[in-house]
């Protein structure tokens, strides 16, 4: 992350991901909204050729099965994958060092492997085997003033992943509750 991403993500409170990684990351819904554009764009070549196709009988279901169904779960995709870039954030007065010695008690029992690590952000990718359910996280802290901001998303540099199995909250309350207990 450059430091015009990193002072993006703490004002917006939106993880900034790369193009490369942005694409990864929205690739399911941009899959399932190819669809519905392919279905437009027949009955749009149709139309424009003076021979559109009557949206009746069989031509409903198969507008249905091609066209919304496919939108309609790509635009809730979008959602959800949108909505995990959000980061999650808590107040502390704990110092850089005491927040650190928190980060790598956490990263080692969760299993984080350090990538990227400066003075603002820390960045931890996991490898989980094959049968975990999760093809790998990224895990990104960013350290505001008095503020800790912790995201965790599906690993964007492997598969495309809708879903974590849980081990995305759990990497990210499993910091902020560690947090929590040293604050107290």
């Amino acid at each position: 992350m450059t430091e015009e991403d990193i002072k993006y993500s703490m004002e917006t409170g939106e993880l900034k991901l790369s193009n490369w990684d942005r694409i990864t990351h929205f690739s399911l819904p941009g899959f399932l909204l190819l669809m519905p554009l392919m279905t437009i764009f027949i009955h749009l070549r149709h139309y424009l050729k003076g021979s559109s196709i009557p949206l009746e009988g069989e031509n409903i279901w198969v507008f249905i099965i091609f066209g919304v169904i496919p939108a309609s779960l790509g635009v809730l995709f979008y959602k959800i994958q949108k909505n995990r870039l959000q980061f999650k954030s808590i107040e502390t007065k704990l110092s850089r060092a005491e927040l650190a010695t928190i980060i790598e008690d956490v990263s080692a029992r969760l299993e984080w492997t350090p990538v990227l690590i400066e003075n603002n952000i820390i960045i931890a990718k996991t490898s989980p085997g094959f049968f975990s359910g999760s093809w790998g996280e990224q895990i990104t802290v960013l350290f505001d003033k008095d503020k800790v901001l912790v995201n965790s998303i599906c690993d964007p540099n492997k598969r495309s992943s809708v879903v974590s199995m849980g081990r995305n909250k759990k990497n990210m309350n499993g910091l902020l509750e560690e947090i929590r207990k040293a604050n107290r």
